[in-house]
């Protein structure tokens, strides 16, 4: 079992760091700061820190009020030369084969280590405010057509679909462009139909943090899918978490903090254990999230994936 890691860059998070519309403005004091850091600096430290610490990738959330996450990443990955980029982003934004172009560019600029990560739909006035007016009960055909179209243009010279949302004709890459691997696709979500087309498109299905028995279940519903389709899917999950030398000192934290959903609170080992748990289920490509997110990053990375890596040593194949 090979386990991948991954450290989450929010963008739309403390939004204060390096932004430069954010500093306050002083007649009196002046600034030590150089005017020329921004927000990408503060993304830049975040990778520096996954990196340093032995993650495998980021995975760059997709947040409509923040800066975009394709963008991001691939000003990071020039910077962080050893780590996979995971741009989350939703299939509401443009062409497919524009789309698809874009990822094979990335792929020849940094070696192969760009991934896409399909974003939830949002609810209906959510994604009319970003001007997407398909109907809420296609919004899976549209999915299912647009990563159709995207692995047709990078696969196959000449290729012609013609969808609902997406149509092509006699398109196609040519070299250099068709020399580089097709982007690996993470895919979201629980409902039936959300494993319906992770079991036909996704190379990493993420579920969002839960108790393992309702994990469990839906590994062995999609594992099921996918074999029907003669395909095979990893899975992972989006975990936040809150670890601490001790339990005691990670309650009280935790009891300070605003935390996301089913975040996962408990001292280095205890934290560790649970993943290494998820891991026993089938999980094998884990992001994490905290904040402050190159501090924990920082504490995450040398205190957490040391230990998980420990607990899973016999069972793996690669680091």
């Amino acid at each position: 079992m090979t386990i991948r890691t991954y450290w989450q860059i929010d963008p739309a998070t403390e939004p204060h760091r390096l932004e430069p519309s954010a500093r306050p403005i002083s007649s009196i004091v002046t600034p030590l700061r150089a005017p020329t850091l921004g927000r990408f600096d503060y993304y830049a430290q975040i990778a520096e820190a996954a990196a340093q610490t032995a993650f495998d990738g980021v995975f760059v959330a997709h947040r409509p009020d923040a800066d975009e996450s394709r963008i991001i990443a691939g000003a990071l990955a020039r910077e962080a030369r050893r780590l996979e980029f995971v741009a989350e982003f939703p299939a509401s934004v443009g062409s497919s084969v524009y789309a698809a172009k874009q990822a094979t560019t990335f792929q020849r600029g940094t070696h192969d280590r760009f991934a896409w990560a399909i974003a939830p739909d949002a609810d209906a006035r959510g994604r009319a405010r970003e001007g997407d007016f398909v109907p809420q009960d296609q919004l899976g055909a549209r999915l299912d057509e647009f990563l159709t179209v995207a692995r047709g243009v990078h696969t196959q010279r000449p290729f012609t679909f013609k969808g609902e949302h997406f149509e092509v004709e006699n398109g196609g890459f040519e070299e250099p462009l068709n020399r580089v691997p097709f982007p690996s696709v993470f895919l979201q979500g629980e409902s039936e139909e959300a494993l319906d087309l992770s079991a036909l498109h996704a190379d990493v299905h993420l579920f969002p943090a839960n108790p393992s028995q309702p994990i469990g279940r839906l590994i062995e519903g999609l594992d099921s899918l996918a074999k029907q389709a003669d395909r095979k899917v990893a899975f992972g999950v989006i975990q936040p978490v809150l670890a601490r030398e001790d339990e005691e000192e990670a309650q009280l934290d935790a009891s300070r903090a605003n935390l996301a959903p089913g975040t996962l609170v408990g001292s280095f080992d205890t934290v560790a254990a649970r993943l290494a748990e998820l891991a026993g289920l089938g999980i094998t490509h884990f992001v994490l999230s905290a904040e402050p997110s190159v501090e924990e990053a920082y504490r995450i990375g040398q205190h957490v994936l040391p230990r998980l890596r420990a607990l899973l040593a016999p069972n793996r194949v690669a680091a």
